[in-house]
C-alpha cells in the first residue's frame, strides 16, 4: 500500500466509500458496541448517526483476528486501491460487485 501523502495541511489518506449495507450485520453491531462502550468492546471505528469509518491495516497480517471474513475481504479490496479507511455510510454507494446485506 502506498504511504499517506504529506501536504501543507497535514497527512492526506484515501478511503473506500461504501453503503453500510456492504458491512455484515454482526460487524455493524460490533461497531455500535464499540461506540456505546466508549471503546472498551466491539469493532474499533469512528462513528456517527449514519455510519462508520474503519481503519484498514497496511499489511493483511495486521488485520485483527476477530474481523469477519467479509470485512477482511473488504479491507483487502481497500488496501488494493491504496485506501487507509473504509467509510460505510447509509447513503454511500452500492457496489454491484460486492455482497449487500441490507
Amino acid at each position: 500500500m502506498s504511504k499517506a501523502k504529506p501536504s501543507t495541511a497535514g497527512v492526506v489518506c484515501r478511503h473506500l466509500d461504501l453503503s453500510t449495507g456492504h458491512l455484515p450485520v454482526a460487524e455493524r453491531d460490533a461497531c455500535e458496541l464499540y461506540l456505546s462502550s466508549e471503546g472498551t468492546a466491539g469493532r474499533s471505528c469512528l462513528g456517527g448517526p449514519y455510519g462508520w469509518m474503519i481503519y484498514v491495516p497496511t499489511e493483511a497480517e495486521d488485520v485483527p483476528q476477530d474481523v469477519s471474513p467479509e470485512l477482511a475481504a473488504l479491507m483487502a479490496q481497500a488496501r488494493g486501491q491504496d485506501c487507509h479507511y473504509i467509510h460505510f455510510d447509509r447513503d454511500g454507494p452500492i457496489d454491484e460487485m460486492l455482497t449487500f446485506y441490507d
